[in-house]
């Protein structure tokens, strides 16, 4: 992880859901913006592969132990400005070449990861 402020805790995903379910009255929840960032030096983003693979089995666990988990969205589609960081740190599944005029953007290979089906396996078919 390129972020000395981000903590990688997947398990914490499933504790928080569960709390989450008992303090509100066992709500529909929807979870955004959930992402890791790399030094972007590869397109080979095995980090971020691990840690989507980490943290979706943690919410499939808690989709098990009954919490109403209606949608998931990664951070972030594409390579960004960070406001603290600019664009030291990488979020993205696409790779943003901020140097070109058409900004080029490139599938790193988490896309992969999503398209070819582990995220909706993972969620066992609850999404």
């Amino acid at each position: 992880c390129a972020s000395s402020w981000l903590k990688v805790t997947p398990w914490g995903m499933r504790k928080l859901l569960n709390w989450v379910k008992t303090t509100y009255n066992d709500p529909e929840i929807f979870i955004t913006e959930n992402g890791v960032s790399e030094d972007g030096s590869s397109l080979e983003d095995e980090i971020r592969i691990n840690y989507y693979r980490d943290y979706l089995s943690n919410v499939r666990d808690a989709m098990d132990d009954g919490v109403k988990v209606i949608g998931y969205t990664a951070w972030s589609l594409m390579d960004n400005f960070e406001w603290m960081r600019g664009y030291t740190e990488k979020f993205g599944l696409y790779y943003v070449d901020f140097e070109s005029q058409n900004r080029t953007r490139v599938p790193k290979s988490s896309v992969e990861f999503f398209i070819e089906g582990d995220r909706n396996t993972l969620l066992g078919g609850y999404m």
